[in-house]
């Protein structure tokens, strides 16, 4: 039996602390997301209120964090992992055609922006967690999508065996693009369009790059045929013609 002065009972009890203050911290941030999602924007939310929101004394919420703006910080990177989760659940390329593909992601931001309004200008007003500070918290995650797109598109050049330069720019451009309409349609300073036309037309619009980008390749895309079965048939070189 381990006795107190034992590794493993240090050890044990050092873990158990740790999974204690993990659910600590995840408690009290998930008390602040809700107090910014009830409050209007821009609103001070003290950390006495997020305390008591979260079951806690005020002296341990500053026991977890070292003062608001570091709770504010992991705020963010609490909200951004979050959200990016749903993102690379939606780009996941081995389910569906580039139409689906595109569609179904360009439809999980817009309705995370439209469900999330106070949180995705909180989310605007300051850097992650860690972070070096010089982007804010939705340029971090613009950032991460355009390095896991190129990631993407890389693989699947190198994998039918085809150069990639052409397309080097077009996960930023698409990024960019679709967050900036979304961002400007839901604050009403683009035309006006339903829910499923603004995502219909985004998904379109990220389909022209990526075609033009194909073109450029020598490649012709069929956007409506199941993408893991295009690529099978054009590594084991059984297209008729180019497509992606």
């Amino acid at each position: 039996m381990p006795t107190a002065t034992d590794p493993a009972a240090v050890s044990g009890y050092e873990a158990r602390w740790e999974q204690h203050n993990t659910e600590r911290r995840a408690q009290i941030l998930e008390a602040a997301v809700a107090l910014i999602e009830e409050n209007p924007p821009g609103a001070e939310i003290s950390m006495v209120r997020i305390a008591d929101r979260a079951g806690v004394a005020k002296s341990v919420v500053y026991r977890q964090f070292a003062g608001k703006e570091e709770l504010e910080r992991r705020v963010r990177s609490f909200v951004f992992d979050d959200f990016a989760a749903i993102l690379d659940t939606n780009l996941d390329v081995s389910n569906g055609s580039l139409r689906d593909i595109l569609t179904r992601t360009v439809a999980a931001v817009a309705d995370w922006m439209l469900d999330h309004p106070r949180l995705d200008e909180f989310v605007r007003r300051g850097p992650t967690f860690g972070s070096d500070d010089s982007l804010d918290a939705v340029s971090e995650l613009k950032l991460r999508m355009t390095r896991q797109s190129e990631g993407i598109i890389a693989t699947i050049a190198q994998t039918i065996g085809v150069d990639d330069s052409a397309f080097k720019t077009v996960p930023f451009a698409v990024v960019t693009m679709v967050e900036a309409t979304l961002s400007a349609w839901i604050r009403g300073a683009a035309p006006e369009r339903s829910r499923e036309e603004i995502v219909t037309h985004l998904a379109d619009f990220a389909w022209y790059v990526l075609d033009g980008a194909a073109r450029a390749s020598g490649l012709e895309i069929n956007r409506d045929d199941e993408l893991t079965s295009v690529i099978a048939a054009l590594t084991n070189g059984q297209a008729s013609s180019p497509a992606l």
